[in-house]
């Protein structure tokens, strides 16, 4: 084979596939919000500090901004059996609730043991991020990764919570899978 069948050859195992995927999108035959149940996010919210090595690699939390009311307190009783129903599982993830009122903590860890209460941190945003962060995803489910950034939210409003948790534990149990830094 000279060159110039080979170059024509490589060039057309390039293009071929090239054109298939711009034809799939440019037709809409790809639907890309099909794989994963919950709402990606559009800018960066940084709401923990990132973790340390180990084998915690995600975070499962709920984001409130005011005092933990019955509706509050329903989502952390989901969160928390959605922790226990994770079995072994549990050792990749930690249940977290983040709030901007710190009154109640003390009391709310008490009740809830397996979460952890962490108060919204001013040290990672400034107060105007703070308020956008809170007002973005206030009364809402969150995954987040290593570095502390949030992923994939799961608002509580538009749907049944039981539900809501489903479609949670199916995308956490996604990123399990595809994790490869636990190998």
């Amino acid at each position: 084979m000279n060159a110039r069948n080979f170059f024509l050859l490589f060039s057309l195992c390039a293009l071929v596939p090239f054109a298939a995927a711009k034809l799939s999108l440019s037709m809409g035959w790809f639907a890309g919000e099909a794989t994963n149940k919950g709402q990606w996010l559009t800018q960066e919210v940084k709401l923990i500090p990132a973790l340390t090595q180990g084998d915690l690699h995600w975070t499962v939390a709920y984001v409130s901004s005011q005092a933990c009311i019955q509706q509050c307190e329903n989502a952390l009783v989901l969160l928390q059996q959605l922790y226990t129903g994770l079995g072994r599982k549990q050792l990749g993830v930690q249940a977290m609730f983040i709030t901007g009122d710190k009154e109640n903590l003390a009391s709310l860890q008490q009740q809830f043991s397996a979460l952890k209460m962490i108060p919204f941190s001013t040290e990672l945003n400034s107060v105007a991020t703070k308020k956008t962060a809170l007002d973005l995803l206030d009364n809402q489910f969150v995954i987040i990764n290593q570095q502390g950034i949030v992923l994939l939210r799961y608002p509580l409003a538009d749907a049944v919570a039981a539900q809501v948790a489903a479609d949670l534990r199916s995308d956490l149990l996604r990123l399990f899978n595809y994790d490869r830094s636990r190998l």
